[in-house]
């Protein structure tokens, strides 16, 4: 069973409204003021919250550049949850000490980005601060790989008690090369060469040839110093770590606290992500009843083990203490849970031909994953 499936969507055929905290929809298009009028005379530490609308670039993408139309840094900006390159997209955000009409001011000077309301608040936006999205999907053979049929979606849907298996998707292991978890795996098991050689090396998946072609000669040659010489200048992560290994040809411990956290981070929860994945791929070959309260584990140093997490890392051939790093800390992870099963909200099919969908989700659920389970795609 595999919901990592991938789809060719165009962003209009794939809409993402983030949904507040407090439920309200920020919805395409759509003007908004959720400031408190209170808040609106503040004149020094306070933040400018702003509802970003984008299409066809990425969260950090599109804040970057606003950043440098603004002449910020980026690190005053703030967003609640990242969102897909190929859709268009809108969520909360927030820039510090910024007025909000230099936000609005942007307006039509950078293509496909646009700012519909900002206003004065004490807060800034952190991430997970939403409560989910609102998706409208277009769904064609072109761009999922079969044929729709709106029947069979509804049934699926309405069959399943609309709750769906909470998978990660495939942005979790890296949207193309997916090999971020196993990166993690070395980590785990502290192999931090293999690590870094193969975060510079692995080229599976990569589309730039250019890329490609200097993945395999690293792979080959394991000069780093020269790989700095014909390694693209787009990225920047691995000519980040090159730089220290040309130096330290042997310190790859070195060279992976160049990585800021969060980046170093994700290869860690995207093994456990997998993990996850491969104990709910599991369960749901027994023969019981899907429940919003059945969770799973994300497992990690503190993580109370059952029977199907204590196999899994057998089979993997690590430790529960794997999980706690004493050369690099910033790496270690307690673990955590996560709901096996999710539901699909509103759902509603809104045409047939071409099927276009309607549905919401909570905070860290996968639309694609969704999508594939409905289309059967498994």
């Amino acid at each position: 069973m595999n919901f990592l499936r991938g789809f060719s969507f165009k962003p209009e055929e794939f809409v993402v409204e983030e949904i507040t905290a407090d439920g309200k929809v920020l919805g395409i298009n759509q003007e908004f003021n959720l400031g408190n009028a209170a808040e609106q005379s503040l004149e020094k530490d306070y933040f400018s919250r702003f509802v970003l609308q984008k299409n066809a670039w990425n969260t950090e993408q599109a804040l970057r550049e606003l950043a440098w139309f603004l002449h910020i840094k980026p690190s005053r900006l703030n967003y609640a949850g990242t969102k897909d390159r190929n859709a268009i997209t809108t969520q909360l955000c927030s820039a510090f000490a910024l007025p909000p009409e230099r936000l609005l001011q942007t307006n039509g000077k950078i293509k496909d980005v646009q700012i519909n309301g900002a206003w004065k608040s004490k807060k800034k936006v952190k991430l997970g601060d939403l409560q989910g999205n609102r998706f409208t999907v277009t769904l064609n053979k072109k761009n999922c790989g079969v044929e729709p049929d709106a029947k069979k979606v509804s049934e699926k849907a309405e069959s399943s008690g609309f709750l769906f298996p909470n998978f990660f998707g495939m942005q979790r292991f890296g949207t193309l090369r997916q090999n971020t978890a196993e990166v993690g795996m070395f980590l785990l098991k502290g192999d931090f060469e293999g690590a870094v050689l193969n975060y510079l090396s692995f080229s599976e998946g990569e589309k730039d040839e250019e890329s490609v072609n200097a993945r395999k000669r690293l792979e080959k040659e394991k000069n780093f110093a020269e790989a700095l010489a014909y390694f693209p200048r787009h990225l920047k992560y691995e000519r980040m770590l090159l730089e220290h290994l040309a130096s330290h040809p042997n310190d790859f411990v070195g060279a992976l606290q160049k990585f800021p956290r969060h980046l170093a981070l994700m290869f860690i929860h995207a093994f456990q992500a997998k993990l996850f994945n491969e104990m709910l791929e599991e369960r749901m070959k027994e023969n019981r009843n899907w429940s919003l309260e059945e969770t799973g584990k994300l497992i990690g140093s503190d993580s109370v083990l059952g029977e199907r997490e204590k196999r899994r890392l057998e089979k993997e051939g690590l430790m529960q203490d794997s999980f706690s790093f004493k050369t690099m800390p910033f790496l270690s992870s307690r673990g955590s849970e996560r709901a096996f099963f999710a539901e699909l909200k509103d759902f509603e099919v809104l045409a047939e031909n071409p099927l276009k969908l309607s549905f919401s989700l909570g905070s860290g659920c996968y639309a694609t994953v969704v999508l594939n389970w409905l289309l059967d795609k498994s």
